[in-house]
């Protein structure tokens, strides 16, 4: 067989996964009730949390992995019902339940194991929990499911493009030591599709803003979401890993999917509050 037609398939089956996937996105991202939102990301967590867990925490701690689930549901539940205070408090939950396994684990095993496990929590807990979190405090912005669908939309292409303009045109790497296979090309053709998308989103999205106002949104989501990308690459990278899990045929782990996304939901919520504010 050629080696031309593992990537064939490999490809086709990305976009069976994602055809599969999109219309229930859409139809909950749209729903008036949050309940549904609320339930479709506890879900996407609970299993980005088990991939994290299984590959930085280890498969056999158990008992932290159900603290990590419990300070994620802590989170995200603040966030959805009592808004950017109620996340603060659920992430200080979560980093509490840190603690005290730390206190409960410093008496069986020596400091520098503790200490490791502790910051991978803590860091599992911002960058999955509370980053995740966004998702229902840019709902309940006003327009808050068109911003949730500009953040997917913008992301999603950005890296379709960067995928597809890489491939052809190749050239120098970005990053290649924690990214082997992104290149420059690919990440200029993403962020250059960021930049039309956002602007373009302004004709048929309800949206606060002007269609200049959105492109440079998108190009900026196009460059900070590559970060995103690249951070939990070079997470992948240190610990060996290739793909958090193999759960979706040709995309990795529900992690691997999140990467981009995790990193623009947070700077969405921001700007627009900041722009909204009388």
């Amino acid at each position: 067989m050629s080696e031309a037609n593992p990537k064939k398939s490999q490809e086709l089956s990305r976009w069976l996964v994602a055809l599969v996937l999109i219309p229930p996105t859409l139809a909950v991202i749209f729903l008036t009730n949050k309940l549904f939102l609320l339930a479709l990301t506890m879900v996407l967590g609970t299993l980005a949390w088990k991939e994290f867990s299984f590959n930085l925490l280890g498969r056999e701690r158990r008992g932290l992995f159900i603290l990590a689930l419990t300070g994620f549901y802590c989170t995200i539940l603040g966030a959805s019902f009592f808004g950017a205070d109620g996340q603060s408090a659920g992430l200080a939950a979560s980093l509490i339940l840190g603690g005290a396994y730390l206190m409960r684990v410093l008496a069986e095993e020596n400091d520098k194991v503790s200490v490791n496990l502790l910051s991978r929590y803590c860091l599992g807990q911002i960058y999955l929990s509370f980053f995740l979190s966004f998702i229902m405090l840019i709902k309940q912005l006003d327009h808050g499911a068109n911003w949730l669908f500009f953040i997917v939309l913008v992301t999603s292409l950005n890296d379709t493009a960067a995928f597809y303009v890489g491939s052809r045109l190749g050239g120098p790497k970005l990053y290649p030591k924690i990214s082997p296979n992104k290149t420059i090309s690919g990440f200029m053709g993403g962020c250059l599709v960021s930049f039309i998308v956002g602007g373009l989103s302004a004709n048929f999205l309800p949206l606060q803003f002007n269609w200049f106002y959105l492109a440079l949104l998108g190009l900026f989501l196009g460059v900070w979401g590559t970060f995103g990308d690249l951070f939990e690459s070079s997470i992948k990278r240190a610990m060996g890993i290739k793909d958090t899990s193999n759960i979706l045929k040709g995309h990795g782990g529900v992690w691997d999917r999140l990467d981009s996304l995790l990193f623009n939901l947070a700077p969405v919520y921001y700007f627009v509050n900041w722009l909204t504010q009388p």
